[in-house]
């Protein structure tokens, strides 16, 4: 039992169905930094370190997951970040609340979008194993503002029989595209 800390950027492109996550992390005073590219058409993921030069390239064993609010989750109310009473100083939310039924376990979470343009603002998940975990989302830009983000460096394998690559375990999303957009 310890404390982790992350902060982590992301690039998302729901259409190509691609995710770009680096992750940078102290766990007990060691840092680590993870560089996931994830090709959910193509099946793939790359674990990427720069450091080192190296790359793992994986079978991607799991569909992709729009951000959205999922279809059986439970309203829980709405609220404002800031305030209201000054033009401009307030964000309205809305929180969700549901299960994760691929994750085993009494997996749950609470996800936190804006009321317009469906933005997510924070994700908490609950495993019995892990305790709550949360995160919150910054900084948002809309769009693929770098392309090259989801090509893989050129020191990984672009070519590998399929039945040869190690096996990832599965990349569950918890949440998928707003209700009612």
């Amino acid at each position: 039992d310890g404390i982790i800390t992350s902060a982590a950027s992301y690039s998302y492109d729901a259409h190509a169905q691609q995710i770009r996550f680096r992750n940078y992390m102290t766990v007990f005073n060691e840092s680590i930094s993870m560089d996931l590219l994830l090709l959910f058409q193509q099946g793939v993921m790359y674990e990427i370190d720069y450091s080192r030069l190296s790359c793992q390239k994986k079978v991607l064993e799991s569909s992709f997951h729009p951000t959205r609010v999922p279809d059986d989750a439970v309203f829980m109310g709405q609220v404002i970040l800031g305030t209201m009473s000054v033009p401009g100083l307030g964000l309205l939310t809305n929180s969700w609340v549901g299960e994760i039924p691929e994750i085993q376990g009494e997996t749950q979470y609470m996800l936190t979008f804006t009321e317009f343009t469906c933005l997510p603002v924070s994700a908490m998940v609950f495993t019995p194993q892990t305790g709550w975990i949360t995160f919150s989302f910054y900084n948002h830009l809309l769009g693929v503002q770098n392309p090259q983000d989801f090509v893989p460096p050129f020191f990984c394998p672009t070519a590998a029989p399929e039945e040869h690559l190690p096996k990832t375990i599965s990349f569950s999303g918890f949440y998928s595209d707003c209700l009612g957009s």
